[in-house]
């Protein structure tokens, strides 16, 4: 189960012209990493996990979140700036055993797209050919549909599917997907088949969703013509959605108060820190009390049914075209966990934190990912999120971050990398470690 986010602040006077965020919701126990593909040859095929499909490879590199047991990722940017995060959701169409995964299309979809709307493009495209479905679990079975956010530094999308078929709409300027359909009658487009069923036009008619005087019938809602609501009892996808979008709309009020500050201080912090914020939330839930409303959290906990929890948390702050900071946990449960940044610049992914192993399938990567996950469990430090103390640790090192985050991209935009790039790498290799070494790391 899982929850991706977008907020647009291009009206709201920010260095930062968009967020993009995921929290990923696995099983509690399945480590998951981030790492860095680098640029490849083209070609005119993909892997989708172990088979090779007649899909183009454009050999973009990205960054990606991933569980370390599959080739695909939940969550990931790749150079031109694309961003995209899938949830699993329930249709009343049977999903293929042998199917594609959400998570190998994703990642598919990063390698060759160079705008939002190409990734949109191809992973409807994609849908309407192939089956999707596998098992997507870590243990035991899960079979399911997906939905995405795609977004780059200009726009964004929200595509939902079932089996083949597929709906999307431009997203709002604050927006959140989960583990439910979304999308009612404000589709923006549908597949043929789909838009026969639940928005009959004229022959002659080239789409369903504009204004044609020539429409037999009024609009459906997508939603309620795929969905399948016995899942809903169980993932919790509207509340974490209702809960996301009231954030957002927290977010954007603070926004205008502060005047959307540039630079993290005691009066103005920077915004991506209120971003993150609401990737560390709870709503409702009681970490003091793991089995009840777990799932209704954004930063889920492990201890209810179904075993699930948030094994990992990504953010990217795009800047302009060209460039954004993107900020990754590599640990489990954000409300404990520091965001640590890494740069997208002109096409260039240039970490700050050099403690980390960014290899696809690196060992130190998962070791990391473990140590944390014992240290919380061992020690029953899940409550944490809710101690004062730790609270203002977290906080002060977040900023600190934040800090060498934006002077790393202003030297580099002002060509002052040699200068101050390896420096800066060292006050965030301290920052992290020392503030893990006080918490017994």
């Amino acid at each position: 189960m899982c929850d991706t986010l977008f907020c647009s602040l291009r009206d709201k006077g920010s260095p930062s012209k968009a967020f993009f965020g995921k929290n990923s919701d696995r099983h509690p126990t399945e480590a998951q990493s981030v790492c860095i593909v680098n640029r490849r040859q083209p070609s005119d095929s993909s892997l989708f996990g172990e088979r090779r499909l007649p899909i183009p490879d454009a050999g973009f590199a990205f960054f990606l979140s991933k569980p370390s047991w599959m080739r695909g990722g939940e969550m990931g940017i790749n150079e031109k700036g694309v961003a995209i995060g899938n949830e699993a959701v329930f249709s009343r169409f049977k999903r293929a055993k042998d199917g594609v995964l959400g998570m190998d299309m994703l990642r598919a979809a990063l390698g060759s797209a160079a705008t939002a709307k190409e990734g949109l493009d191809f992973l409807c495209s994609f849908v309407e050919t192939y089956d999707q479905g596998g098992n997507g679990a870590y243990k035991g079975s899960l079979y399911y549909d997906n939905s995405f956010i795609i977004a780059d530094p200009k726009e964004a999308y929200v595509l939902e599917t079932a089996g083949r078929r597929w709906a999307w709409r431009t997203a709002e300027r604050r927006d959140a997907i989960s583990n439910a359909y979304a999308i009612e009658e404000d589709y923006k487009r549908l597949d043929t088949q789909t838009r026969k069923e639940i928005a009959p036009v004229n022959e002659r008619s080239a789409c369903s969703d504009e204004s044609d005087p020539g429409r037999k019938g009024s609009k459906e809602s997508f939603k309620a013509h795929v969905e399948s609501r016995f899942f809903l009892r169980f993932t919790k996808g509207e509340v974490r959605r209702k809960l996301s979008l009231e954030l957002l709309g927290g977010f954007y009020k603070d926004l205008d108060s502060s005047g959307g500050a540039a630079e993290s201080t005691a009066s103005k912090p920077a915004p991506i820190l209120g971003f993150l914020d609401i990737l560390r939330s709870h709503g409702e839930y009681d970490p003091s009390k793991p089995g009840r409303l777990h799932m209704e959290s954004l930063c889920i906990h492990p201890g209810g049914l179904p075993a699930t929890a948030t094994t990992a948390s990504f953010a990217v702050d795009y800047r302009s075209e060209d460039s954004a900071i993107l900020w990754f946990t590599g640990t489990s449960t954000p409300c404990l966990s520091l965001y640590k940044p890494l740069l997208l610049f002109k096409g260039e992914f240039k970490p700050l934190w050099t403690d980390y192993d960014y290899g696809e399938g690196a060992e130190a990567s998962e070791v990391y990912w473990r140590r944390w996950r014992n240290w919380e469990y061992n020690s029953k430090r899940l409550k944490r999120g809710q101690d004062d103390a730790y609270a203002t640790s977290l906080g002060q090192a977040q900023e600190a971050l934040v800090f060498i985050a934006e002077k790393a991209l202003y030297d580099l935009e002002a060509s002052k990398e040699g200068s101050s790039l390896p420096v800066l790498r060292q006050e965030a290799k301290a920052i992290i470690s020392g503030w893990e070494k006080d918490l017994g790391l």
